[in-house]
């Protein structure tokens, strides 16, 4: 009868706590080192944004012929090599989450790569930004949507060939539907009694109908796309 064979027990390598202790501290002082070179805000990665924080967004603003019109993403721009395409650099938008504007128009400064005018003052809306700002609750930094503005199809004006051309120039006298066209928007809706010449912000609209005598321009943005870069929470 065969029996099992006793295998000598093997003898356990003991511990060496003074190597693990030496470990542990290396490991605390790295920590520290980065607490102290970038404080707390790192651990922002880890947090959703709420209600009354401010946050850094990066957006991209698409026409309904999904062209970008106004984005604060480079890399969209350098994609965007046609330049018969008016697409306009931003800085990052920052807003409060979930926090109305309060205001009509929002003006955010821009630069065009293929033109030689400088910085102009491109405008948005306050309720696209306030979408922006109610969709970002509950995001974390490095977060991304792409959001509906569901009224965009709603903002459209139409005029007189007439009026057209002398709002935007002879330049544009031969655009057809689906072409770009620049127009100037006015934060004062009413004529002041100074007869101070009020501030205007450029957007774009395209061309939805035309024929000999009128045009009809629609000049909302149905998509924008967002990341969260930056949130502030205290």
């Amino acid at each position: 009868m065969k029996g099992f064979r006793h295998q000598p027990s093997e003898k356990k390598e003991e511990m060496n706590w003074t190597k693990i202790g030496i470990v542990a501290v290396c490991v605390l002082m790295a920590v520290f080192m980065v607490v102290s070179m970038f404080g707390m805000s790192w651990l922002n990665i880890f947090t959703q944004a709420k209600p009354g924080n401010t946050a850094l967004v990066d957006f991209t603003f698409r026409d309904a012929q999904d062209r970008p019109v106004v984005t604060s993403v480079l890399s969209v721009i350098t994609k965007a090599q046609d330049p018969s395409v008016m697409t306009f650099k931003a800085n990052s938008l920052p807003v409060r989450v979930n926090v109305s504007s309060g205001e009509d128009l929002i003006p955010i400064q821009v630069v065009n790569p293929y033109n030689e005018y400088g910085v102009m003052e491109f405008g948005l809306f306050g309720p696209e930004v306030d979408m922006i700002s109610n969709s970002i609750a509950g995001m974390g930094v490095g977060d991304s949507k792409v959001l509906t503005y569901p009224y965009a199809g709603q903002m459209s004006r139409q005029m007189s060939m007439e009026q057209f051309v002398n709002i935007t120039g002879e330049s544009f006298a031969n655009v057809q539907k689906g072409d770009q066209v620049p127009l100037a928007f006015i934060d004062q809706p009413q004529i002041p009694l100074d007869n101070a010449t009020p501030t205007s912000y450029i957007r774009t609209a395209t061309v939805i109908d035309r024929d000999a005598a009128n045009i009809t321009l629609n000049y909302g943005y149905p998509t924008v796309e967002i990341t969260l870069t930056k949130l502030t929470t205290s």
